[in-house]
């Protein structure tokens, strides 16, 4: 039986790569997702040699940029940036999804996972999380939270929350996370669930008080903020982004892609650099990230089908 660094090797031996390699990011330039591209294309560079370039094909909750890696040549030259949405929520919300999560990808590599912080406005009459839990009880309908849109991350991590805690406040969509913080920053909503780096500077200025961390683990830049789990209720919410090839593409370059991925987030300089992003230490393992995957379309598939979580 051959080794994966056996296998690695062969696709050396053949004369992979012979040309760049593109990691298409489902999102327009300037979010996270493309900053974790534009990190590992970096990276990857330094530990392989190769020429690694980044396409942005934002659009449709990132289904666009994700279909189009599906179709296209699986000759391990096309990658893809995959996220919670095009992966594992969007085929319960899409009613015609252009690909299969499950069957259409090679995972490669998880990259990061960034916490959600549960911030709200500084007048919002709740200093903690089970002060504003036992307010929201009390007052069914009278608050509300900003999204960045139906079915995204943050809408989907407020319905969970008002799932798993039997409270009930207002969901309010936005067109992007700029215009959803703005208004939770302004006080036309009182609460928000957004990514740790959106708001980090927001919190420390005042202009938004945390109120829990999202994942099980209290995040470097706000030890004092507790997580959900610490505070009693038990979820787990996180916005991951991993690397993925079509699940064509022949297994002695998913195996040197992989091993690459792996040496690139073994580097202390992109550690620091996805640390900054509000990426938690991972299991970055091919195997890891598949079962993440799994687990992820049948939770929020799940949520969304009891929820009635609809995009219009």
């Amino acid at each position: 039986m051959a080794t994966a660094g056996s296998s690695w090797t062969a696709a050396i031996a053949q004369g992979f790569p012979a040309k760049p390699i593109r990691i298409v990011c489902p999102y327009p330039p300037g979010a996270t997702t493309d900053a974790i591209s534009r990190l590992m294309a970096t990276a990857l560079q330094t530990t392989s040699g190769a020429t690694v370039l980044v396409d942005n094909r934002g659009g449709a909750g990132g289904n666009i940029g994700t279909e189009a890696v599906a179709r296209g040549d699986a000759d391990g030259y096309t990658l893809l940036l995959g996220a919670l949405g095009p992966l594992s929520a969007n085929e319960a919300l899409y009613p015609r999804l252009g690909f299969n999560p499950g069957r259409d990808f090679k995972p490669l590599a998880l990259a990061a996972v960034v916490p959600l912080i549960m911030v709200a406005h500084p007048s919002f009459p709740a200093a903690t999380l089970a002060e504003a839990v036992k307010l929201l009880r009390a007052n069914p309908g009278k608050y509300a939270y900003a999204s960045a849109g139906n079915g995204t991350p943050q809408h989907l991590a407020g319905e969970l929350f008002k799932q798993v805690t039997a409270t009930d406040f207002v969901h309010v969509p936005y067109r992007g996370s700029g215009p959803a913080l703005n208004d939770a920053m302004g006080g036309q909503v009182q609460l928000l669930f957004e990514a740790s780096p959106a708001v980090l500077q927001h919190i420390k200025s005042g202009r938004l008080k945390a109120l829990a961390v999202t994942t099980r683990e209290r995040i470097a830049g706000l030890p004092g903020v507790p997580t959900l789990k610490e505070s009693g209720i038990d979820a787990d919410i996180g916005g991951w982004y991993g690397f993925l090839a079509p699940a064509a593409t022949p297994a002695d370059r998913v195996a040197w892609l992989s091993e690459q991925m792996r040496r690139a987030l073994a580097d202390p300089l992109v550690q620091t650099r996805l640390a900054d992003l509000g990426s938690q230490k991972v299991d970055s393992s091919p195997q890891a990230f598949a079962r993440l995957i799994d687990a992820e379309r049948a939770r929020w598939g799940q949520l969304i089908r009891e929820r009635g979580i609809r995009l219009d």
